[in-house]
């Protein structure tokens, strides 16, 4: 079994993990990221939509929020730097029915409320003038949305580390790990076996991170986890909108809304559903095959001349949701733990890939005035 001694090690080599790989790996420290699949990204980060969010119906002051904000200006700019595909597509809010308008001045007063000035109504024919397909009464233009090309960024991400000199480890699953001497000793599995010492561990495992902090304890409170899956439709040919399209929605409710998602080779994603099925195995991307009809309707509702018989079953994601007592919509959460050194990344679903690279500065940060390393 082999020995090794590093300064931190990451558990999940997804968008977040690479990040925060860089973020260390770029300021000179010793860094591992541990990854149980064959390659990087293959959990949450390569089943999205790839939207760049603009950080609008997040609650004020919250981690995500912020860092949706953040990460969305750190994120075009890297893009730019490093030549990566986005595009700044720009979002519609839309009200269907007149019913729904206040509910795009809720959305409205919470990008302000979040300091987003930028975003403007728009009247039934000015959408039409931009969006001559959509059927609506009225929208809200978030001009900072866009899209961006998830595995170029990561793949580029990975680049960056190695260039750095850190290590990213496939096919290499977390097994356990012990705090002795003020150290953490961390198993490795795979076909070379292989003992890491570190200062630091940073659970980022996404949907399995819950797991990880039940099986070596880290915490005296751990949150339950409340995976959810969700399940796209794909049109095929040209794209009819350029836009992202939300129906209306309330900042801070949860429910299912089928939204459209031009991508960057002017396709289109319908998403993603809200299954109400238990998730036992967050290994499962099985299909509802009965989404198609499930999602019709509402699709029908904006885009009324969509062609159904362009529209095919498209890739499932499981959003790592988390359970917390009186909130239902729980922020990102960082936790220490209680041996000195873990630190806990959970709940970072959406907007995680939109706010990447700042989480990944604001572990980097987190672990640095710890003055752990």
């Amino acid at each position: 079994m082999k020995n090794t001694d590093v300064d931190v090690v990451i558990i999940g080599a997804g968008v977040i993990g690479l990040s925060i790989g860089y973020f260390f790996s770029k300021k000179g420290k010793k860094v591992i990221i541990l990854e149980k699949e064959k390659s990087f990204g293959m959990g949450n980060s390569s089943r999205n939509t790839e939207v760049i969010h603009a950080g609008i119906y997040y609650a004020k002051n919250s981690l995500k929020a912020k860092l949706c904000i953040d990460g969305k200006k750190k994120l075009y700019e890297f893009c730019e730097k490093y030549s990566i595909s986005f595009k700044r597509t720009g979002k519609l809010f839309i009200a269907t029915t007149k019913k729904e308008i206040p509910a795009l001045e809720k959305i409205k007063s919470q990008a302000e409320i979040n300091g987003l000035m930028d975003l403007k109504y728009l009247k039934k024919n000015e959408v039409k003038n931009v969006e001559p397909a959509i059927e609506c009464e009225m929208a809200v233009l978030s001009p900072s949305s866009g899209v961006v090309d998830s595995y170029g960024l990561m793949q580029c991400l990975l680049r960056l580390n190695e260039d750095n000199g850190a290590l990213l480890s496939t096919r290499s699953p977390f097994i356990d790990a012990e705090y002795k001497n003020n150290f953490w000793k961390v198993y490795v599995g795979g076909a070379n076996k292989t003992e890491i010492n570190t200062k630091v561990v940073i659970n980022a495992a996404g949907l399995n991170a819950i797991k990880i902090s039940n099986q070596i304890k880290s915490n005296k409170e751990i949150p339950l986890s409340n995976p959810v899956k969700g399940i796209y439709l794909r049109y095929s040919g040209k794209s009819p909108i350029s836009h992202i399209v939300y129906p209306s929605l309330v900042p801070g409710k949860i429910e299912e809304r089928v939204d459209a998602t031009p991508d960057l080779n002017k396709s289109l994603r319908f998403g993603p559903s809200v299954e109400k099925e238990e998730i036992t195995n967050t290994d499962d991307y099985s299909i509802n095959t009965d989404i198609k009809k499930r999602f019709l309707p509402s699709i029908k509702k904006y885009l009324p001349s969509i062609d159904e018989n362009r529209l095919t079953l498209d890739v499932v994601g499981i959003r790592p949701k988390i359970k917390k007592i009186n909130n239902s919509i729980p922020d990102f959460i960082f936790e220490w733990g209680k041996d000195e050194g873990w630190l806990d990344l959970w709940n970072i679903e959406s907007p995680g890939l939109t706010a990447s690279l700042a989480i990944g500065e604001h572990i980097y940060n987190k672990v640095k005035n710890s003055n752990l390393i």
